[in-house]
């Protein structure tokens, strides 16, 4: 005690003395009893702008190539399925020795021909629908002559004009002399037309289809049946 009985001062402390908020904060209990945000939900890929545009590359990638595949290697092979599952009705028929005038006005002969001399050539008139030519529009264009068989033999030529299918149907419509190769096998034939109610020509040949800017060369083997008697 000093004089007048006043305390001594507290001895000076050198030590520092942090506060209980301030122990938890440095002993790391505070991180421990904080509430952390949320992370944000991650964006589902396909939600992302950059993923459609992508994929829209890709796509169109993909269409280009599958069109010049069917352009320039499956076309070819498309033109001739066509051509062989083709069907050729045809509605009339007539044979004479003097040109038809009976058909469609748009029906012609074509320049070669020659007028018929009765014997080695006659005038051959065809109406025909022509069906399942599949789905799209295409241009047809024979190799003339084409061959005309009976039987596996050949009884002469004949001409056909062009045509055009659309919605898997078409016509055939052709007014072309008939040039006969070998008169005893036709005149053999001739009995039999007039002894049977139907019977069967095989064309043969080639042709060209048209479509889609491409042009395919197809092979035409093709049945007609035509009244007998």
């Amino acid at each position: 005690m000093t004089e007048g009985n006043e305390p001594l001062p507290a001895p000076a402390d050198d030590h520092y003395h942090p506060s209980r908020a301030q122990r938890f904060v440095e002993d790391g209990y505070y991180e421990e009893y904080t509430e952390k945000p949320a992370a944000p939900p991650r964006q589902r890929f396909y939600k992302k702008k950059k993923y459609w545009i992508i994929c829209s590359i890709i796509t169109v990638i993909l269409i280009v190539v599958i069109v010049l595949l069917v352009l320039f290697v499956a076309f070819p092979k498309i033109a001739q399925s066509v051509m062989n599952n083709a069907g050729v009705n045809v509605e009339a028929a007539q044979i004479t020795f003097t040109p038809p005038n009976n058909l469609h006005a748009s029906v012609a002969l074509l320049k070669r021909d020659q007028p018929a001399d009765g014997n080695s050539t006659f005038y051959m008139s065809m109406k025909s629908k022509m069906t399942n030519t599949g789905p799209f529009s295409a241009d047809i264009k024979f190799d003339n002559p084409i061959e005309v068989q009976y039987k596996g033999a050949t009884l002469g030529y004949i001409n056909l004009p062009g045509t055009h299918v659309s919605g898997g149907s078409g016509t055939l419509d052709a007014v072309t002399q008939f040039r006969i190769k070998d008169q005893e096998k036709f005149a053999s034939f001739a009995r039999e037309m007039l002894a049977v109610p139907k019977f069967t020509w095989t064309l043969k040949g080639q042709a060209e289809i048209s479509a889609m800017t491409r042009t395919a060369k197809v092979d035409l083997n093709k049945d007609l049946v035509l009244d007998g008697k």
